[in-house]
């Protein structure tokens, strides 16, 4: 059952720098430098290491005035709706209520 966690992004951006401080304390200081390539799991790991593993949202609503979310977050949403909710000045109450609702008629296939 879905839930509601609304993140902020001053969070996520803090998360995150503590996330990669972890990667590079934990792959590059000390004694040999070995080579490591990043990937979703290393993220995922580091994030849960710092104490802020989140399961991946099952709503993203994307506010301004581009119809994208310019590469954020920085890793990969398996099953995320992204829905675009228009310019932030034009949000209204009704108007997140029924992206919540059609969200709830959404069927989401997990697999293939």
């Amino acid at each position: 059952m879905p839930t509601y966690d609304p993140i902020y992004a001053g969070n996520i951006l803090h998360a995150v720098a503590e996330a990669a401080n972890y990667l590079y304390k934990k792959n590059y200081i000390g004694g040999e430098q070995k080579e490591f390539i990043y990937s979703d799991s290393s993220i995922d790991e580091a994030l849960k290491a710092i104490g802020c593993a989140h399961a991946d949202p099952d709503l993203l609503l994307v506010y301004g005035p581009a119809r994208c979310h310019l590469g954020f977050p920085a890793w990969r949403l398996r099953y995320t709706e992204i829905i675009h909710m228009g310019p932030l000045k034009s949000m209204k109450f009704g108007s997140l209520i029924k992206a919540i609702y059609n969200f709830t008629k959404v069927h989401q296939n997990y697999g293939m």
